[in-house]
Order: structure tokens, then C-alpha cells, then sequence
């Protein structure tokens, strides 16, 4: 994981993100804009998160002309993996297996859901399974 992708986003600046996301590449009245039908904030306070998003790396910033043009220099991925990774480690020791027991176990899970959570479950061990046995054909291979 690349620096910009540790990248910690506290609410507001998540907010701000989610505007950014929604285009390529745009300019901070877009911005503005985008938060304002969401959030009622000042200008100013977005203008302010959105400084601070360039800060750290998040959001990208051209010039053209007299424009500033920002476009997200990290995915919604990628801050979601480091913020679900930080969830993690704060109140569940780090372990994804008891972060993820404790949601199947403590919250409303329809039987679709149940579902598509097994089904991931199985792609997952299949995926393991099969890089397991690529490793072991290679050792076999350099003996």
C-alpha cells in the first residue's frame, strides 16, 4: 500500500472526497457545489478541506489559466481498504476475522446477504487454495 493510500480522512474531509469522486477532473465551485446539496457548510470551510485534501496528497490540483482544476489522486478503494484496516486495528486488535464475526454475528443480515457474504467467503479460499498449490508446483520445479 503506497503512502497516498494510508491516507486518513476524518468525516468532513470524506464529504469532501465524495465530490471529488463523482468527477474526473473539475473546479472547486463544482466542488463547492457538489458538498452544498449534501451538507450545509460555508464555502470557505469546504475550500478549507478541500486545501487540506491537496495537503496530504489526496486530491490532485492542475492550473489552467486562471482555473484550479482537482481531481482525486486516491481511489474510494483505497481509502476505504485503509479506513476498514484502521477500524480494524482500533477496536478489534487488528484481526479482520473478529471484525468480520462480530458484524455477521451483531447485525441484520438478510438471507441474500448471508448468501453473497458465503459466496465471497468461498472465492476467497478457492483463490488461496489454488496460489498455494502455484507455490508448491514452483519448489517442486527448483528441486
Amino acid at each position: 500500500m503506497s503512502d497516498r493510500d494510508r491516507i486518513h480522512l476524518p468525516d468532513a474531509e470524506w464529504q469532501v472526497m465524495l465530490a471529488v469522486w463523482q468527477a474526473d477532473e473539475q473546479a472547486a465551485g463544482e466542488i463547492i457545489d457538489r458538498v452544498l446539496q449534501q451538507r450545509d457548510w460555508n464555502h470557505r470551510t469546504i475550500r478549507t478541506l478541500l486545501a487540506r485534501l491537496v495537503e496530504k496528497g489526496a486530491v490532485d490540483v492542475r492550473v489552467d489559466g486562471a482555473k484550479y482544476l482537482y481531481r482525486a489522486a486516491v481511489t474510494r478503494e483505497a481509502c476505504v481498504r485503509s479506513a476498514a484496516k484502521s477500524f480494524a486495528e482500533r477496536f478489534f486488535g487488528g484481526s479482520p476475522q473478529s471484525m468480520l464475526l462480530h458484524f455477521v454475528e451483531n447485525e441484520e443480515l438478510s438471507d441474500e446477504e448471508l448468501d453473497q457474504l458465503r459466496l465471497s467467503l468461498d472465492a476467497r479460499k478457492q483463490r488461496a487454495s489454488q496460489g498455494k498449490n502455484r507455490k508448491r508446483g514452483r519448489r517442486r520445479k527448483e528441486e
